[in-house]
């Protein structure tokens, strides 16, 4: 399990990045133009997407004691404050969902075997308690990413942007 969910993890920040990296180089104002989607925009998408890692990263260090989220700034950030500070502005949103997709790989990488099948307790956002298996929970955050890029191609697409950054068997060997 542990294996999967790493690659997963690696693929993530990859694509993400290559995503990023695919936007930059997009028409200036696509990435803010109401598309007609949930959050809007692709901006509206990519702070989603970075607010909601730092989000389960604050979950799972209240789940245990693990080095690599230890003394991390996004850790203890309060996170209706983080995502008022990225609304709006691209160049934070960018920077979190680089330092969150990489905490996450490294999170995954450093968690014990043992901690995959372990049952956490946390609540949602709309406050309600929850428990599952904490693998199960890192395969939605991984999921949830691959769900937005998606959407984010989707739009790149319709606005005839070549865009091919969420084949998994491009960022592993």
């Amino acid at each position: 399990m542990k294996l999967v969910l790493q690659r997963l993890a690696e693929y993530n920040d990859q694509a993400a990045t290559a995503m990023l990296n695919i936007i930059a180089a997009a028409p200036a104002d696509l990435a803010s133009q109401d598309v007609g989607v949930y959050f809007k925009s692709i901006d509206g998408i990519t702070e989603h997407m970075a607010w909601a890692i730092a989000l389960w990263l604050q979950r799972y260090a209240s789940f245990g004691s693990y080095a690599c989220l230890a003394g991390q700034a996004i850790i203890s950030a309060d996170l209706q404050a983080l995502r008022a500070t990225i609304k709006g502005d691209r160049a934070k949103t960018i920077a979190l969902l680089r330092e969150t997709g990489a905490l996450l790989s490294r999170f995954v990488a450093e968690l014990p075997e043992s901690e995959f099948e372990r049952r956490v307790r946390y609540r949602s956002t709309n406050g309600q308690e929850l428990e599952r298996t904490l693998w199960h929970t890192i395969f939605q955050v991984l999921n949830h990413g691959t769900h937005h890029r998606g959407e984010i191609s989707a739009i790149l697409d319709q606005h005839g942007i070549a865009n091919d950054f969420n084949s998994f068997v491009s960022y592993v060997s």
